[in-house]
């Protein structure tokens, strides 16, 4: 499900979907990235859970983890975006593990994983 919601964003990036309301910008540095839309704080929790599994937030936190080198990629096919993704993906584990601990973690998400790694 990852994989499609980057795919899906990659391709609003491109002009090739529809925009579902997602603001991108360019920074110097850190190439191409998504705002990714603040949820109020005085938000239920139902409606903060709908809402922080929707396109709308997911689609660029997942794109905005993603490498320059892939996040940067314009112009090309999405046979060949698709085929650096997931050459990136195949290096994150099934299963990834936590650092410092020898079990494993249930999360299986790219969010999750980035995280651990920068722990």
């Amino acid at each position: 499900m990852e994989r499609y919601q980057i795919i899906y964003t990659w391709k609003i990036l491109e002009g090739i979907a529809q925009n579902v309301g997602i603001k991108s910008y360019t920074s110097r540095r850190q190439g191409r990235l998504y705002q990714v839309p603040q949820i109020k704080q005085c938000t239920s929790s139902k409606i903060r859970a709908v809402r922080e599994g929707s396109l709308q937030i997911r689609g660029p936190q997942l794109f905005n983890i993603l490498p320059v080198n892939i996040r940067g990629q314009t112009g090309c096919s999405m046979t060949s975006f698709k085929h650096k993704l997931d050459k990136y993906l195949q290096n994150i584990p099934d299963k990834p593990t936590i650092p410092g601990y020898t079990i494993e973690t249930d999360k299986n998400s790219i969010t999750s994983m980035r995280s651990s790694q920068e722990s």
